[in-house]
């Protein structure tokens, strides 16, 4: 009796650490500042990219740097979640009133579109696509798919690009599309100010367009507490075997 009681105990054991395994697995689609970019046949220099983690909980990676007078290159890397991804630059750290640029790459085709848009306001008709006050140097404006990570990279003329940035993920399995390529309310969003000449950037909440879409905290994500602390009570209730 106690020997099955000892085997079903390690057995609920291993179930607890199947989903650990799978984070594990699923982990291999993050990037860093650390890490070397993947990328080749990119519109502008990489080598001098400063880079800033963003968006730590989405694991947002934002490179840039002033790669000639007046000209901005940025990438922004993302994890590919079936959704599109994107930046905004706002002169007041809100949504509205900011221009921004998204890209998506469909599940079904793997098909590839980066477009900015003019975020007039909070339904969909007031997101304009094809419109905004960047001026991205044309055929800079692509989105590639690596190792299960989206990157999206323009160029930019300006003196000094807006510090205000946001940056939204959509919702999952939906992608804008011909001829209107209207954009649905994003799933997660949050804002950074960043100082282009140091570096590091001041962030702000990620918000979300209701309770029920709250991104999960870091310990529910990742699935350690509960399987930790399931893995303590099954080595005391051993000892007592």
């Amino acid at each position: 009796m106690k020997l099955c009681s000892v085997s079903f105990i390690f057995g609920l054991i291993a179930l607890q650490f199947l989903p650990l395994f799978t984070i594990v697995n699923g982990q291999q689609a993050t990037d860093s500042c650390n890490s070397t970019l993947p990328l080749k046949d990119l519109a502008f220099d990489s080598s001098n990219l400063q880079c800033v983690e963003v968006w730590r909980l989405q694991n947002y990676i934002l490179r840039y740097a002033r790669t000639v007078e007046n000209t901005w290159s940025f990438i922004l890397s993302a994890p590919d979640s079936s959704a599109y991804i994107g930046i905004g630059f706002s002169t007041t750290g809100r949504m509205v009133g900011s221009s921004a640029v998204v890209g998506w790459i469909t599940s079904d085709s793997g098909r590839g579109n980066a477009k900015q848009y003019l975020l007039g306001g909070r339904s969909p008709g007031e997101v304009i696509p094809d419109q905004g006050e960047l001026k991205i140097v044309n055929g800079s404006l692509r989105i590639e798919s690596v190792s299960s990570r989206l990157y999206l990279s323009f160029k930019l003329t300006a003196e000094l690009p807006r510090e205000r940035l946001l940056y939204a993920m959509g919702p999952k399995d939906f992608f804008p599309s011909s001829p209107e390529f209207r954009l649905r309310e994003h799933q997660f969003m949050t804002t950074t100010t960043i100082n282009y000449n140091t570096g590091p950037a001041t962030f702000g909440p990620t918000m979300s367009p209701g309770p029920a879409s709250s991104p999960p905290s870091p310990s529910s994500a990742y699935s350690f507490s509960p399987s930790l602390l399931f893995f303590c009570m099954s080595l005391v209730a051993l000892k007592f075997y």
